[in-house]
């Protein structure tokens, strides 16, 4: 493991926002999809790359172009320039508001740390990434809220790691890949291949049994609720990558199809990689065989409202799936078929009623929050080894953000398509057993 960085220096603190006179300004109004995150936390991305180069040749070759692709990027996706706040007269409806002159800070720092190191997959101190991810200002003196940040760490001659901080309340997963996909391309100079623009049109997303201020005012409850606050990452945390293949995952399928009897539910990627990482995850934290454990993951809405909202659309359109079990079942011999069958039949609930529970997500999840129930963040559909700026594809993608509730990062794994990456930070002794009983069970798998 790295030993703690030494402080970051700072080249430059910039602040880039589309260029002017471009965009006129204008509010977005937050849907139910998007009041429910009013005050949760920012989520982060560190991408490091491969740069066999100077910081002076960074920040006169490189930053330039990073900074006009950056301003031409949020020409289109305008509202992360912007802030969140209450619409003018209203004590209840926000909104995502540009103005002109609204931009996102920008910051580029230097570091002496080990690049190699830092960008593995093998379990790493916490503390050793953590600083590579920006931190979004606080709100301004009339209490709007900006919504980005972003960050540049460069090691000199040997590469360097692009962080993002986006909060949720702003826009859900999809929508900030997307936005760092548009920006890498025109970084790049592959404009010309850059995603189809976003879509802000709101007019059609319903607002089920009033949904919007029952998660408003569960928001504002959770805001002072310790339970909703914890940050299970202990000062000595690791943060460590662990990969399913295609082969496991074909093999894991092929087991729980066969063990699955009479199953009401498609066991695809996702059920096996959901099922596999929460049953490892039960045994490395061995809670008591009657203790009730929980995971908690996100169901993409945009292809089921009625009319179904364009792939594109920009702000949050998910809501979250629940899943429990017994901490004995599965850890025991057909633990990973038990799980499977439960996150299985979770998903196809939501897609027969995909808004079903709309307006009590807040209220679910803070029941259960101090029980460490087991969120998946990211998606292996996100594509973030796409991510190409110039210097070619990352060569390791981490989200520090994952240590505030106890959750796993998932994205398509780098180096062989159709495998999964699964990313934990936890203490040092809790990742070991993740990681021995993670493994071991895929020995087993391949054994017959």
């Amino acid at each position: 493991m790295t030993s703690p960085p030494s402080e970051l220096r700072v080249l430059e603190a910039a602040r880039v926002g589309p260029p002017p006179g471009s965009v006129p300004e204008s509010s977005l109004p937050f849907t139910f999809f998007d009041i429910a995150w009013l005050y949760g936390r920012p989520v982060q991305r560190v991408f490091f790359y491969r740069f066999p180069h100077s910081a002076s040749h960074f920040m006169e070759s490189v930053f330039p172009t990073l900074k006009s692709a950056l301003s031409l990027t949020l020409r289109d996706f305008y509202p992360l320039a912007g802030k969140v706040r209450l619409a003018p007269g209203s004590q209840s409806q926000y909104e995502l508001h540009y103005a002109e002159g609204d931009c996102v800070p920008f910051v580029v720092a230097e570091h002496d740390g080990d690049f190699d190191d830092l960008s593995g997959c093998h379990p790493r101190q916490y503390t050793g990434v953590r600083p590579l991810a920006p931190q979004i200002p606080e709100p301004t003196d009339d209490d709007q809220r900006p919504v980005m940040a972003l960050q540049v760490t460069l090691f000199p001659n040997r590469g360097l790691a692009l962080a993002v901080a986006v909060h949720h309340l702003s826009c859900d997963g999809s929508s900030s890949t997307r936005f760092l996909s548009s920006w890498a391309r025109r970084a790049s100079g592959l404009e010309k291949a850059s995603p189809a623009p976003p879509s802000f049109d709101r007019s059609s997303i319903p607002d089920p049994n009033d949904a919007y201020s029952k998660l408003l005012g569960l928001a504002a409850d959770a805001r002072n609720d310790e339970s909703m606050m914890v940050q299970f990452a202990h000062p000595d945390a690791v943060i460590g990558t662990m990969t399913l293949t295609a082969d496991d995952l074909r093999k894991l399928k092929a087991t729980i199809s066969s063990k699955a009897k009479n199953a009401s539910f498609r066991c695809s990627d996702i059920v096996a990689t959901y099922a596999y990482a929460w049953v490892s995850c039960v045994k490395a934290r061995a809670p008591s065989a009657e203790s009730t454990v929980h995971l908690v993951f996100a169901g993409n809405c945009r292809g089921r409202l009625q009319p179904a909202l364009p792939a594109e659309y920009f702000g949050n359109c998910i809501v979250t799936i629940f899943c429990e079990a017994k901490a004995g079942d599965l850890a025991g011999e057909d633990g990973v078929v038990v799980a499977a069958r439960i996150v299985g039949e979770g998903i196809e609930q939501f897609k027969a009623e995909p808004l079903r529970d709309a307006g009590k997500w807040l209220e679910k999840y803070r029941a259960i929050a101090m029980q460490r129930p087991l969120a998946v963040a990211g998606s292996p559909e996100f594509k973030v080894y796409d991510v190409d700026f110039g210097w070619g594809r990352p060569v390791k993608v981490d989200m520090p953000s994952i240590a505030w509730i106890g959750t796993i990062s998932v994205a398509e794994s780098r180096d062989e398509s159709g495998g999964v990456e699964i990313g934990l930070v936890a203490t040092k002794t809790e990742m070991d057993q993740f990681v021995a009983h993670f493994s071991h069970g895929l020995k087993l798998l391949h054994k017959f």
